[in-house]
């Protein structure tokens, strides 16, 4: 059976994730001209500055749609009896005061019932923001637990689906940068380089700082644009010899030969950090966004294992975050 070419392959890796992307924007950006009868009357009630909240809004039509009836009628039939003004006030006090406790007792069952709707919501956003897959209950039979069974599965089923595309892959679908599939292959290929004597290697792991508050803030089509900013501006920054991959999310591997003072890895990160300041990205929305990175770098020094090269470089990473440094080379 013929082999798909890498190429085709990586084009239907990319065309999957973002129709997911434009799939999970679709169902937050289109609430105009919903066509589905049963959603006309919550896109209408949606609408309402108050309450805010799903919780609150269901609250206020029960109250509307049950109790505010009752009192009006209690109220009728009070001012139409023989019982006096004070006697009638006092009787209908009460009957506020105990549909007050009723409602508040409703509101925090609701909530109870509601919750399973939130945590299908959260599990969603952290599986497209840090690639989590949810971990949902599907053993409750009624609307809300089916909700969350077909959540979970398709989920589960998409993920399968992507892991494996991504793994006919050596390319990133996103910044067209080689995935980490590929990179620790090079990395591999690079230590046998350099243990054979063929240059000095450096490994460097990138850190975009304040990513997630980029996609929360701005949304995820603002944070693959400076996903692909970075790519861009760290590639330019590099020699043709070096080269970037994209690890995962917001996280960057970069190999570094040392041939000479003006290609060290000090002089190297120190371009990179410098070009980046240098070169705002252009949201969406058309904001001006400087970026910053944090970047930590670990020589080749005689490690037989891929990954514990890149735990040194990652333990760098993270001294250079915690040090508030643009860099940190370690020893």
């Amino acid at each position: 059976m013929p082999h798909s070419s890498p190429s085709s392959r990586n084009k239907l890796v990319f065309a999957v994730r973002m129709r997911v992307r434009a799939a999970f924007r679709s169902a937050t950006e289109r609430s105009e001209g919903l066509e589905n009868a049963g959603l006309r009357t919550y896109t209408l009630i949606s609408k309402w500055g108050f309450p805010k909240t799903y919780r609150g809004k269901i609250m206020l039509v029960a109250f509307l749609g049950t109790h505010a009836p009752l009192l009006l009628a209690a109220l009728y039939l009070l001012l139409g009896s023989s019982v006096g003004m004070g006697a009638a006030l006092r009787i209908l006090a009460l009957l506020v005061v105990i549909t007050l406790l009723g409602t508040a007792a409703t509101l925090l069952a609701l909530g109870a019932l509601l919750a399973p709707v939130r945590v299908t919501s959260s599990a969603l956003k952290r599986y497209l923001d840090d690639r989590i897959e949810p971990d949902l209950p599907i053993g409750f039979s009624d609307e809300v637990g089916r909700l969350m069974a077909n959540v979970q599965y398709a989920v589960e089923h998409l993920d399968s689906s992507i892991r494996s595309l991504e793994g006919l892959s050596g390319t990133d679908y996103l910044s067209g940068l080689p995935n980490r599939r590929e990179g620790e292959g090079r990395i591999a290929a690079d230590i046998a380089r350099a243990r054979r004597g063929g240059g000095h290697l450096t490994v460097a792991v990138v850190d975009v700082d304040g990513f997630k508050t980029i996609n929360d803030t701005q949304g995820h089509h603002a944070g693959d644009v400076c996903i692909c900013h970075v790519a861009k501006v760290i590639g330019g920054a590099v020699r043709e010899g070096d080269w970037l991959a994209r690890w995962g999310g917001d996280e960057f591997v970069l190999a570094l030969w040392e041939d000479s003072v003006f290609a060290s890895p000090e002089a190297v990160l120190g371009r990179i950090n410098a070009d980046l300041r240098r070169s705002p990205v252009r949201l969406p929305g058309g904001e001006e966004l400087v970026l910053s990175i944090s970047m930590g770098a670990s020589r080749y020094a005689g490690e037989d294992d891929v990954r514990e090269l890149l735990a040194k470089a990652d333990a760098a990473m993270y001294e250079a975050k915690r040090e508030g440094r643009a860099w940190v080379l370690a020893n």
